[in-house]
């Protein structure tokens, strides 16, 4: 197979780390051919960075892609940035004049590193809480806290497997039980237990996924499904007004009473500005929930002002709060930084 020229590789990092940004700032004349000119000479030297930054984060039998920003990422963006900075001048040049200030602030919302998404996860973790039905108190205690020669999968895992509702007193909303929210209601939640594969001694990876959540329901949930949806993350910086301007609290009500689903959602990245590209990047939670855009305008929630954490308010304060946690660091038997083994996320609202 014919290695890929210098060229080539230059014009792989730019579709990884910035296609979408440019496509976003609807591909400005030549910007994308002058960075991939920029990195053509420096790509042997970014390869010889990145190999070194691997070895020294991660075992060399791991696969993973270490949790960091890495010089191949790293350059590519000081490429993006330099050359952008020169596109005004290069317009004039060729007679093309704009008005400079709205020009350059246009092209700086599209271009430039956005990491909102990452920030509003990191400011909004917590310590684990121990907030969930009665009838899952059994996770509370993470799998790879559980002794090696103990069954597998766990029985209560077993038992709950194929449960889709549940009943009685463990049917009852369940009340977040730690300060400063004592007392609020838990919309949602979902956890992912995990351990990962070692060889020495040879032992499988395990996971266990916890989720639960409120339902606006005629009859039984649907079969094999779960109790949360999947949403973009905009509901918890921009109004509903602007997402859905036909929305409103009457519109809400009627959407709730007569279609059947979740109330809760997990967030999907996918094609987000900020969002760090696959299986690459640091800053996003693995997990996020969001509430359904209709439980926000029912009540009247906007976001915080500024956004910067995952809640959401109305006259009277807060009243919907997504909570985020991570822990219990692991090792899958090489000399790799340790994992966490528990990512999750809830959301809780204020009963008023």
């Amino acid at each position: 197979m014919t290695p890929a020229t210098p060229e080539e590789r230059a014009k792989g990092l730019v579709t990884l780390f910035l296609d979408d940004r440019l496509k976003e700032a609807n591909e400005p004349p030549g910007l994308r051919e002058a960075i991939v000119d920029r990195l053509v000479g420096q790509v042997d030297d970014i390869g010889k960075r990145f190999g070194e930054q691997i070895d020294h984060l991660r075992s060399p039998s791991a696969q993973r892609i270490p949790d960091a920003y890495l010089a191949d990422e790293e350059v590519v963006e000081n490429e993006l940035q330099s050359a952008a900075a020169g596109i005004r001048t290069a317009r004039a040049l060729e007679g093309v004049l704009s008005d400079a200030r709205r020009f350059e602030h246009n092209l700086a919302q599209r271009l430039a590193p956005n990491a909102r998404w990452a920030l509003r996860s990191e400011a909004s973790r917590v310590p684990r809480p121990p907030t969930r039905a009665s009838a899952l108190h059994w996770s509370l205690t993470p799998i790879p806290w559980v002794e090696d020669n103990a069954e597998w999968p766990p029985a209560d895992a077993i038992t709950f497997a194929d449960v889709r509702q549940l009943t009685g007193a463990d049917g009852e909303p369940v009340r977040v039980s730690e300060e400063p929210y004592k007392g609020w209601v838990q919309l949602g939640m979902f956890e992912r237990q995990a351990t990962l594969a070692t060889r020495y001694p040879d032992i499988a990876a395990r996971q266990i996924l916890i989720a639960t959540g409120l339902e606006a329901c005629d009859g039984p949930p649907p079969a094999n499904s779960m109790p949360l949806s999947r949403a973009t993350p905009h509901p918890w910086a921009v109004g509903y007004k602007h997402l859905a301007p036909n929305l409103d609290a009457e519109r809400a009500r009627i959407a709730l009473s007569s279609t059947r689903g979740p109330l809760a959602a997990l967030i999907d990245y996918e094609g987000q500005p900020g969002a760090p590209a696959h299986d690459r990047g640091v800053g996003l939670q693995r997990f996020t929930l969001v509430p359904r855009i209709e439980v926000i305008a029912l009540l009247g929630l906007r976001p915080e002002t500024p956004a910067l954490r995952h809640v959401l308010v109305d006259d009277n304060g807060a009243a919907i709060v997504g909570r985020q946690w991570r822990g219990f660091l692991i090792h899958d038997g090489n000399y790799s930084p340790l994992e966490p083994a528990i990512h999750g996320a809830d959301l809780r609202g204020l009963s008023r």
